[in-house]
């Protein structure tokens, strides 16, 4: 061993990401301390560019992307799943919580860009901004996804412990059959917090909890939408997504997990498919519980990304992180070999300013050039690794507005992604 060797163990100063625009990492003595870099000083001239850049980036067309006439021509043999925030309509809940009338679009239409070029806000086109009230936007949104590759949607599912909230639209959904989109269920397991509007995690509003007959009262609500013909099987299994297992006792979700599979078998004659989400549970844990198979949720878990924060953010209170996209879209950091059985997930976007600018914003910007490659890379990889039964691609999401996550048209891009989706596809033909 080398000298600088010995000496770098005893103390060593680096940069996160290697970038000296990042946060400075002094070690000592096996002793880490992270020193925030020194705020970028913004010219007149910078803020002047940037005043400009908000009050005339919507004149910008040059990304936008007609509706396309051509339905796609899909015969990879796999299918996309888009996930369906269901948060556009009052409920009593949201109204006390966090103001009258609040719905999704509250935080949406309100953000700003924190640096130029920073893409928001996030503004809908075609459908508009819709109250899920009405079944004309559900079978409007069908007609959009269909015609671009879209094979089904996964309903954010809020149960807890027998109380739901946000049920209006799946309800409505299971009364129409003319609304032909085959659709499942994810079971959004965590507590019911603040986040919605900004706070913390540690708000809790409603709490999840397992009590002794919890398994039998969600399987009475559960069957009711797996018994329906469009629900989403593999094997003959309907799939069930619970995303925080980590939000209970071990012991507890443990029997929950058994009691429902039980209860499967004597009023479907067949068992559920239990996917959890990778980057909430340990491989340990994956096995203890029996989960059939991992489920990427991107950003969640997402790994190796490079933090490229812009020189010159506007907002001196902005809170956040931004992430190299190109990096990892170029470098294929997605065609990772996974350790259990896997579905892939992609996104067009990802930005939770709309929700966080002040408590830890993540932005990753990205394009529909990126997504495009991104959706064709893992369908392919999918019809190589899954059998026809299970060649399943989820993409997060259809309309995560507030997170800058949707595949429905915006003013910007106009139908770029949906058309990326299209062309996605029809690559893997």
């Amino acid at each position: 061993m080398t000298l600088k060797n010995i000496t770098d163990k005893i103390f060593s100063i680096k940069y996160e990401n290697n970038n000296k625009r990042n946060r400075k990492i002094i070690t000592f003595l096996g002793i880490k301390l992270k020193i925030k870099p020194p705020k970028m000083k913004i010219s007149n001239a910078d803020k002047d560019e940037y005043i400009d850049y908000v009050l005339n980036n919507q004149l910008d067309k040059s990304c936008f992307v007609p509706e396309n006439d051509t339905a796609v021509n899909n015969q990879s043999g796999v299918k996309l799943i888009a996930y369906y925030l269901p948060q556009y309509h009052p409920i009593p809940e949201n109204d006390k919580w966090f103001g009258k009338g609040f719905v999704e679009w509250f935080n949406t239409s309100k953000t700003v860009p924190q640096f130029k070029n920073h893409w928001q806000p996030h503004l809908p086109i075609d459908v508009g901004f819709y109250n899920l009230e009405t079944l004309d936007v559900m079978k409007r949104q069908i007609e959009l996804a269909k015609k671009y590759g879209i094979g089904g949607f996964c309903y954010y599912y809020y149960w807890f412990n027998g109380q739901k909230l946000l049920e209006s639209p799946i309800e409505k959904y299971l009364q129409d059959k003319s609304l032909d989109m085959p659709f499942c269920l994810f079971w959004d397991s965590s507590h019911w917090t603040q986040t919605w509007n900004g706070g913390t995690d540690k708000d809790i509003m409603y709490e999840q909890k397992i009590e002794n007959d919890t398994a039998e009262r969600f399987m009475r609500d559960f069957l009711k939408y797996a018994k329906d013909e469009r629900y989403i099987k593999i094997d003959g299994k309907p799939i069930l997504i619970i995303s925080s297992p980590n939000t209970f006792k071990k012991e507890e979700l443990k029997d929950f997990i058994e009691k429902i599979r039980s209860i499967s078998q004597k009023e479907l004659s067949n068992d559920i498919y239990l996917m959890t989400l990778r980057g909430n549970i340990s491989d340990e844990n994956f096995d203890y519980f029996k989960f059939n198979s991992m489920l990427e949720f991107f950003p969640l878990g997402i790994d190796d990304l490079v933090n490229r924060k812009p020189e010159k953010i506007m907002n001196s209170q902005f809170t956040g992180s931004c992430f190299d996209m190109d990096d990892f879209v170029q470098n294929e950091k997605y065609l990772y070999e996974p350790k259990h059985k896997t579905f892939k997930s992609c996104f067009p976007n990802w930005d939770n300013t709309a929700r966080k600018c002040y408590r830890k914003a993540r932005i990753y910007q990205s394009s529909p050039k990126n997504y495009k490659k991104w959706l064709s890379d893992i369908i392919s990889w999918t019809k190589l690794n899954h059998s026809k039964d299970e060649q399943f691609v989820f993409v997060n999401a259809w309309n995560e507005w507030a997170e800058g996550a949707h595949l429905e048209p915006d003013q910007k891009y106009g139908y770029a992604f949906l058309q990326a989706t299209k062309e996605a596809v029809e690559e893997n033909n």
